[in-house]
């Protein structure tokens, strides 16, 4: 489950990480610096790493919650087939 908080925090890295990304663009296209063009790379490079992350722990969480509800599902079905057997136990003619 995504906070406000961590939502706002996502909001301001994707911020930054598109005004950086313009930057270094506009000053890659104004300059033959062949650090800058590094830089871009480098820049790229973590984004794309960072996306990547990002993407691998919402699956994470996606499939943790299936196991939990396969869980939860599984224990209330345990539940109710211990308290056939004991009602059962409890009611032998």
């Amino acid at each position: 489950m995504i906070t406000k908080i961590q939502n706002t925090k996502d909001l301001a890295y994707y911020n930054n990480a598109i005004l950086l990304s313009e930057l270094i663009n506009k000053e890659v296209a104004d300059s033959d610096n062949e650090n800058l063009v590094t830089m871009q790379e480098c820049i790229i490079d973590i984004l794309f790493y960072t996306n990547n992350l990002q993407t691998h722990i919402a699956n994470c969480k996606l499939a943790n919650s299936k196991y939990r509800e396969q869980r939860n599902q599984a224990l209330l079905t345990a539940d109710e087939l211990r308290d056939e057997i004991e009602w059962n136990e409890n009611n032998v003619i």
